[in-house]
């Protein structure tokens, strides 16, 4: 993804672009579609709360226990939230007016991301949390 899609489109949408990417090549013709198993909201709460979503070398988003969503793209980070609806991951992202919600389907490592069952995927991968800087807390100021 690119500052265009960051400033111009909604995050989601674009790193459905850079998913079609990623799931040729990380995911390969060994990875056959029904090896996707679609999670419900205990399963998605499981296996991503807490962890990092990411294409690899263009943008992360983490989500994080108490809600918040920390995305990070070129080196910009930018806040947003979350929520499990339904069975369905629901975020929201700066310049969203409400929340896009989505089903989650994994495997192994590998998730894809989309609307509808019909609909195109957001193909990334689940990894454990990295902490950067913007996740970081600050320190309280020492009384002199």
């Amino acid at each position: 993804m690119s500052a265009f899609c960051f400033s111009s489109f909604h995050i989601l949408r674009c790193a459905k672009a850079w998913g079609i990417c990623v799931a040729v090549l990380a995911l390969g013709p060994a990875q056959a579609e029904d090896q996707f198993r679609m999670l419900d909201g205990k399963q998605i709460r499981a296996r991503v709360v807490g962890m990092d979503i990411t294409d690899g070398p263009h943008w992360s988003m983490h989500l994080r226990p108490d809600g918040a969503l920390i995305g990070e793209e070129s080196g910009s980070s930018w806040t947003g939230s979350w929520a499990i609806r339904n069975d369905r991951l629901c975020m929201t992202v700066p310049g969203s007016t409400s929340a896009d919600c989505n089903e989650v389907w994994m495997s192994g490592k590998f998730i894809r991301m989309r609307a509808n069952n019909d609909q195109e995927t957001v193909n990334a991968m689940v990894v454990a949390h990295r902490a950067k800087r913007s996740d970081l807390p600050v320190p309280a100021s020492r009384p002199r």
